[in-house]
């Protein structure tokens, strides 16, 4: 028996901000939410590519802070030690 979510049509989560192209199917979390989102294959493309964007910004262990970094910002420091 397939509960009501599978049956349901899957609706691309960016779909009403732009046009939809390919299948629409969830998609591996890439955040550390860990819930998958329904997006078709466009968006899931551009989602791939805005997630190295951010892998590059703040890529693990660096000692300099991205561009635009403001400590003033939330009172954060880019050094603090944990």
């Amino acid at each position: 028996m397939q509960n009501e979510e599978s049956q349901a049509e899957l609706h691309c989560l960016d779909a009403p901000q732009s046009t939809c192209t390919g299948s629409v199917e969830y998609r591996e979390p890439l955040s550390g939410t860990g819930r998958s989102f329904p997006r078709c294959d466009g968006h899931w493309d551009a989602r791939l590519k805005k997630q190295e964007e951010i892998n590059a910004r703040y890529a693990p262990f660096s000692d300099v802070p991205p561009a635009g970094f403001d400590p003033t910002y939330a009172g954060e420091r880019w050094d603090d030690e944990y």
